[in-house]
């Protein structure tokens, strides 16, 4: 037993270094999976990263994983408050990690559910643990074992436990040591139309291949998979009949994903855009991410107005020195080089 919590240290130690140096969101999965291994032994995984505002999936990771389709039925349960435990509970309950399916000491409302979706897939035992920081959510991580494998068991919970808050640092880290850099390609919206009976009922040319050049960095989906992505976001926003955005990382900039229900209802046709995102939309999500103060993100709102830093002092009943001081703590923390390369990332 001491041999192996002292792995645990050594992999919380490892995983945000590791994490850091991921250049894809397959690459981040890959590393922290085969780190987990010499700890928590598992057959697949499913990496979500939230956007850390609103708790929409921003970005997924998964190998040997479910299907596309079990995903989806999942996604839709979740979202009904069936299958699984929302990762909610889990961040503020008394542990953060759960274990579901077979093995499960606290199973979830609707067992017989979650057990079919999973044995569809060969799978039969799920360890669920969600990850924040600071009091925020910054994603979840699903390790899978097949159904002829041994259930993860409690002492395996409990090492999941210890390591929740080293994996939110390693995605948090995925995220931010990279230092912000303006969008390098300008693609038009990419607008679907998920239809009541969750089919595609319609998506502009353009927004597929806007689809096709962006997702691939958030989402390591193939082809016949396009859409996949867009599901978790349709149901965030069907939950409470109101729209819903998440802000997405990728290699090409920062994207918004925003899903609109039509006529306000819960069960009707969703409108999903895709599109490069605003500043006044990604501002909220960079702050949380990098860590910028309100104080700094009030100073970085004025110079998007287009004000100096004596005219954004003034306003803000500073001392020139006091904005300038700002604006270098928000350049070390985003890594630009100066104040035009920070509006050219927004």
């Amino acid at each position: 037993m001491t041999l192996r919590m002292s792995s645990v240290d050594a992999v919380s130690r490892a995983v945000p270094e590791a994490a850091a140096r991921a250049g894809t969101v397959a690459e981040l999965g890959s590393v922290l999976s085969q780190h987990l291994a010499t700890v928590l032994p598992h057959d697949g995984y499913l990496l979500s990263g939230f956007d850390p505002v609103t708790g929409a999936r921003c970005f997924l990771a998964c190998e040997n994983s479910y299907s596309s389709r079990a995903r989806r039925r999942m996604d839709r349960a979740n979202a009904l408050g069936r299958t699984r435990r929302p990762v909610a509970d889990l961040l503020h309950g008394p542990c953060p990690a759960v274990v579901l399916g077979a093995g499960a000491q606290d199973p979830c409302p609707d067992t017989r559910r979650l057990h079919g979706i999973m044995a569809a897939d060969d799978y039969g035992s799920e360890l669920c643990i969600a990850l924040s920081r600071h009091g925020v959510a910054r994603g979840a991580l699903v390790l899978l074992r097949e159904r002829t494998s041994r259930p993860f068991s409690p002492a395996e919970k409990t090492r999941a436990a210890r390591l929740a808050e080293p994996l939110a640092a390693a995605v948090t880290r995925y995220v931010t040591d990279k230092p912000l850099r303006p969008r390098q390609v300008h693609l038009p919206p990419a607008v679907v139309v998920i239809g009541k009976n969750d089919e595609i009922a319609g998506a502009t040319p353009a927004g597929r291949e806007a689809l096709r050049g962006i997702l691939p960095g958030v989402y390591p989906a193939s082809d016949q998979e396009l859409f996949s992505f867009i599901w978790h976001i349709t149901y965030t926003a069907r939950r409470t009949a109101m729209p819903a955005i998440t802000r997405a990382p990728t290699p090409l900039g920062w994207f918004s994903l925003q899903a609109h229900p039509l006529d306000g209802a819960m069960t009707g046709d969703t409108v999903v855009t895709l599109q490069p995102a605003a500043p006044t939309e990604l501002l909220p999500a960079l702050a949380r991410w990098y860590g910028i103060s309100p104080r700094e993100r009030t100073v970085i709102e004025q110079a998007l107005q287009g004000l100096a830093a004596k005219q954004i002092a003034r306003r803000l009943n500073l001392s020139p020195h006091t904005v300038n001081d700002h604006f270098k703590a928000v350049y070390r923390k985003t890594g630009v080089t100066g104040r035009e390369e920070l509006i050219a990332c927004l």
